[in-house]
């Protein structure tokens, strides 16, 4: 999906507005959902060699999508930090917006990306399709602790900080409105 980081800004900054955190402690459980989620996803930006090669090593040997993985942890340390006690409601539509949005914008993604890969790379992204689950590894993690799959070099072409960057903007507007309650 072309569009698919503008949708997930978009989504968002919804969430966001919408929002009323108000807990300390949620913010400090999905802090730490949210380092999860950008470790899956810097792990998968130092593994993967963009349109060069099917990686299927590291990360990607766990699941095809780790990128996508660590990005749902992500969204879900978010929206731990987002949740409000005194408004079950309001935090129940949310969480169910964000995973209809989410889920919609990633399904689209991943089905576009998988034609791509089969288009390219043939037998070869069908054997994997058929060895390697999409987003939810079912075995082992040992793929993510075979550091000879990482490069310095390609998590810099990857360009991930942007990524990092964002979960603290993310996760420091959210302390402010906690703390200043607005």
């Amino acid at each position: 999906m072309k569009k698919r980081i503008l949708i997930s800004q978009v989504v968002t900054l919804l969430l966001l507005l919408a929002a009323k955190p108000e807990s300390w402690k949620l913010f400090r459980v999905g802090l730490a959902v949210m380092a999860l989620g950008q470790a899956v996803r810097l792990a998968a930006s130092a593994a993967i060699v963009k349109s060069k090669t099917l990686t299927t090593t590291g990360p990607y040997s766990a699941v095809r999508n780790p990128l996508y993985l660590g990005t749902m942890v992500l969204t879900a340390g978010l929206m731990t930090m987002l949740s409000s006690p005194s408004r079950p409601a309001l935090t129940a539509g949310l969480w169910l917006f964000a995973v209809a949005s989410f889920g919609w914008i990633y399904y689209v993604t991943i089905k576009s990306e998988e034609v791509f890969l089969a288009s390219v790379y043939g037998r070869d992204f069908d054997d994997y399709k058929a060895a390697v689950p999409a987003i939810f590894p079912l075995s082992g993690l040992s793929g993510f602790f075979d550091f000879s799959a990482y490069s310095a070099e390609v998590f810099r072409r990857n360009k991930e900080w942007r990524g990092l960057t964002a979960a603290f903007l993310l996760a420091a507007l959210t302390a402010a409105r906690i703390k200043y309650g607005f």
